[in-house]
């Protein structure tokens, strides 16, 4: 059985100068030579729980969400990968096309930081540039002064 750390998550996403920063509390693992992080989440757009399973390998991240919305993304730097979102109310095609992977993980924690271009219906939708900052979870002992 893989091992499972509890870890605080901070994603911040810039698009076209506009910026959005959420946090998450999450699991970390690590399955071969990839980390795994997976959180809960629930978008406005459709109040239904969605879980997000982030996989970080040596020259991709794939995000996969399922619940409320399936989707999913892959970045490589340099290549153009193909997705998918689907929702209740709509469904389409996705394009990424990276232009950096800035990886600063040792183990499971520490950042990770993307820019790309987001093409939706071979349309581009913006661009964006992303880090997930990953950190141990606090435990409820650890603010106790040491004996």
């Amino acid at each position: 059985m893989t091992e499972s750390n509890e870890v605080h998550l901070t994603l911040h996403s810039d698009q076209n100068g506009e910026s959005v920063t959420t946090h998450f509390n999450g699991q970390a693992f690590q399955k071969g030579s990839s980390i795994y992080i997976r959180y809960t989440e629930t978008p406005e757009s459709t109040q239904q729980e969605v879980r997000t399973t982030v996989r970080i390998s040596k020259d991709e991240i794939k995000i996969m969400r399922h619940g409320g919305v399936e989707a999913e993304q892959s970045f490589r730097q340099g290549e153009q990968l193909t997705g998918f979102y689907r929702s209740p109310f709509t469904r389409f095609g996705l394009i990424t096309h990276t232009s950096l992977i800035h990886n600063e993980l040792n183990g499971y924690m520490g950042k990770i930081t993307w820019e790309y271009d987001l093409y939706v219906h071979e349309q581009l939708n913006g661009t964006f540039k992303v880090s997930l900052d990953i950190q141990a979870a606090q435990s409820p002992t650890s603010d106790r002064p040491k004996a």
